[in-house]
């Protein structure tokens, strides 16, 4: 996808002549999937219709960063492959179980960029073995508790409490973990309305008051490239303790947010490509 990220405090925002003009400078919508806005940008709804009639998605940051919306258009695709995720629930325990043994596997791989072997043999074995999804989630929750005590060890300790903390985050590292796995989330959603996919309907994640489950399923394949990317914006110090607020949680300061859009527009430029091969990869074990 191609995106575009405008973060620029009392930026004007029209629609003219199929292109996008921010401030003084155009971009051909042609060039344009997806376009993130942040902090006190000005669009008007008539060029939000204009841009969702071209295609082109909408993602909304909250001021504080802790919160997105999708403006996308209101045209629903491909119903045939809706109908096929439909009924391919029948077959949600075989597909929750690539999910979470691809999550277990990437992350142990993670962990061994940095040194720390763990043996996964067992929790790969129960995987196999276990016969209802529920049970699936508690294997992957206990992984994931065991994955982030050696995570959190890989920075200094100024940085954490130990532990994951959510809603809200209590440290920094915790800050951008929620962060870019809440915009990552948003990302796939848009990726997956694109092919016709229904997100709401997950495989190993369910449907809960507007929760996208399938974007969960999605998720869990790549947190571990979140995961690394984050530790490399702290271990580079490109970010630190004093890019972050204490305002009911930890949250990035506005200009320190704007320095980090460039090292993540070439991240996602990867994922990306990785989250269209998985796309491929699911969609084939759905039409079986």
């Amino acid at each position: 996808m191609k995106i575009a990220f405008i973060d620029k405090k009392n930026t004007s925002i029209t629609v003219e002549k199929r292109a996008l003009r921010v401030d003084e400078q155009k971009i051909p919508l042609r060039l344009l999937d997806v376009v993130v806005l942040g902090t006190s940008c000005s669009l008007e709804s008539k060029d939000m219709v204009k841009m969702t009639k071209e295609g082109i998605s909408l993602l909304l940051l909250s001021a504080r960063g802790d919160d997105m919306a999708i403006v996308y258009s209101a045209k629903s695709k491909s119903a045939e492959l809706k109908m096929e995720q439909y009924q391919a629930q029948s077959r949600a325990l075989e597909i929750a179980k690539y999910f979470i043994s691809q999550k277990v596997i990437r992350h142990t791989k993670h962990l061994e960029q940095h040194e720390k072997i763990l043996d996964i043999s067992k929790v790969l074995e129960k995987i196999e073995n276990t016969k209802r999804v529920q049970t699936l989630l508690g294997v992957e929750g206990s992984f994931s508790k065991r994955y982030f005590t050696h995570y959190f060890k890989f920075f200094p300790k100024k940085l954490h409490l130990g532990k994951r903390s959510k809603n809200p985050p209590l440290d920094p590292v915790n800050s951008m973990l929620s962060f870019f796995y809440m915009l990552v989330h948003n990302l796939i959603t848009v990726r997956l309305l694109s092919f016709g996919f229904e997100p709401s309907i997950g495989f190993m994640h369910q449907p809960f008051r507007g929760h996208d489950a399938l974007s969960s399923d999605f998720m869990e394949l790549f947190r571990a490239d979140i995961n690394e990317f984050v530790f490399g914006l702290f271990d580079s110090k490109k970010l630190q303790n004093s890019d972050f607020t204490k305002t009911h949680g930890i949250y990035l300061k506005y200009d320190a947010r704007r320095r980090v859009w460039s090292d993540f527009q070439k991240f996602n430029q990867r994922l990306q490509l990785q989250l269209d091969k998985e796309i491929a990869i699911i969609r084939k074990m759905i039409k079986e």
